[in-house]
């Protein structure tokens, strides 16, 4: 018996204490592994590749200048490159620049910078919504963690006290004084103990591991000393359904595809406006052929109209495909309302019967710890039979395990409530 609690020791020392320096809590471990996150990483590149979008679309309102060369050789007169003026010159040059500015677009350039906004509070919510995700994440992979060491404590100690059983048994077995049924029985159960030792030391390694990865440490890195999965915390504050929404990144999102939808709209609708354009060219150019006369600088100041007159109803029809697609998005935002008002109506449920839960497996704890005192001084005294000894250590073993999953199952509840309030 020993020896067992020498190995566990080892076990624990090795896998939490080697680095319990400090205390890694549940607000550090979040920290640790949104630092970490690739998922958040890439979310906040395509955020920031999103505010650029946004910077190239308002350059449509701005002059544009374009500048451009060419040149010419007529390969079969290579002898008429310096004629006189008046005759043939194989060679011909331009140089060209043009400034151009837009005066109305019928409403496109709006639109898109609209759009581009659009997209960057959509990919800023994104990176909300991913943040709320890991934020969920690491506090499921905390909890289990935390449970899988309660429940490898749990283990432990329950394995003392069968070997504690039975060494008194096996003394008494070597006086004389029992049958070999009742030695056979703890030894039994002293086996069914060590493997579930086994088991809830593989499931804890298996935790850690986990638990390591998620923030960006190597599997088998010793980890600081985690809260309790008892531990109670502040009672979270609870909101209501309108308070909740102006919280979510995802109800938000449907308001801007809403005015993104919008956006689209006119800029569809923008081609069955009158559009105008104002440019400035000008340049050095031969003539065509190149007579030798002198090449001069040649402005030129250009207004360029155009006004779309008939395209048989197809700026109605575009109305009417483009108002479907808001409407398609206004109808996307009551379902996403309903969705999270279902997230919340869960999420309050289970953190009221989450609280009964922990509160029975607590009462249960008590009784089956007294039961098994009672059973177990029965049976030294000779006034309980094995089986009583037996059953009473199972119902200590089960009610430890309920506990466990009923403090697991309140954490979580709370932590998907954070979720669902995003916090």
């Amino acid at each position: 018996m020993k020896t067992q609690i020498i190995a566990l020791s080892l076990l624990c020392s090795g896998l939490t204490a080697g680095a319990q320096q400090a205390h890694l809590s549940r607000e550090m471990y979040r920290e640790r592994v949104e630092a970490y996150s690739q998922v958040l990483k890439q979310q906040k590149l395509k955020s920031m590749a999103s505010t650029e979008g946004r910077k190239i679309a308002f350059t449509g309102f701005l002059p544009q200048i374009d500048i451009s060369g060419e040149g010419t050789l007529n390969l079969k007169e290579m002898d008429a490159w310096d004629s006189p003026a008046g005759q043939y010159r194989n060679h011909t040059y331009q140089g060209v620049f043009v400034v151009a500015q837009p005066l109305y677009a019928g409403g496109a350039l709006k639109a898109q910078n609209r759009i581009a906004k659009a997209d960057e509070k959509l990919d800023q919510l994104s990176t909300e919504l991913t943040l709320d995700q890991i934020h969920y994440q690491s506090d499921a992979f905390y909890w289990n963690a935390s449970a899988a060491r309660a429940a490898l404590n749990a283990a432990a100690q329950y394995q003392e006290i069968v070997n504690q059983q039975y060494d008194i048994i096996k003394i008494r077995f070597d006086d004389g004084m029992i049958s070999r049924t009742d030695l056979l029985m703890i030894s039994t159960r002293q086996k069914e103990a060590e493997l579930q030792f086994i088991q809830a030391r593989q499931n804890y390694t298996l935790a850690l591991q986990k638990l390591n990865i998620l923030m960006g440490v190597k599997p088998d890195t010793p980890v600081d000393s985690l809260s309790e999965i008892g531990v109670v915390y502040e009672p979270v504050a609870l909101l209501s359904l309108d308070d909740v929404l102006q919280r979510r990144a995802d109800y938000a999102s449907t308001e801007i595809n809403i005015e993104k939808s919008e956006a689209q709209r006119k800029a569809a609708l923008s081609q069955y406006n009158p559009q105008v354009n104002m440019y400035l060219t000008g340049g050095w150019a031969t003539a065509s052929p190149n007579m030798g006369y002198d090449v001069s600088f040649t402005p030129i100041l250009g207004l360029n109209v155009n006004i779309p007159v008939f395209r048989w109803g197809a700026r109605l029809k575009t109305n009417r495909q483009q108002k479907a697609y808001v409407g398609i998005q206004k109808l996307q935002q009551s379902y996403v309302t309903d969705q999270i008002s279902e997230e919340l109506s869960a999420a309050l449920t289970k953190l009221t019967e989450t609280e009964h839960q922990v509160k029975t497996a607590q009462e249960t704890m008590e009784l089956a710890e007294e039961n098994l005192d009672l059973a177990t001084f029965s049976y030294n005294e000779g006034k309980a039979s094995m089986v009583d000894v037996l059953s009473a250590q199972l119902s200590w073993t089960q009610a430890q395990t309920s506990l466990i999953n009923a403090n697991l199952a309140a954490k979580m509840a709370v932590a998907e409530y954070r979720k669902v309030i995003s916090e």
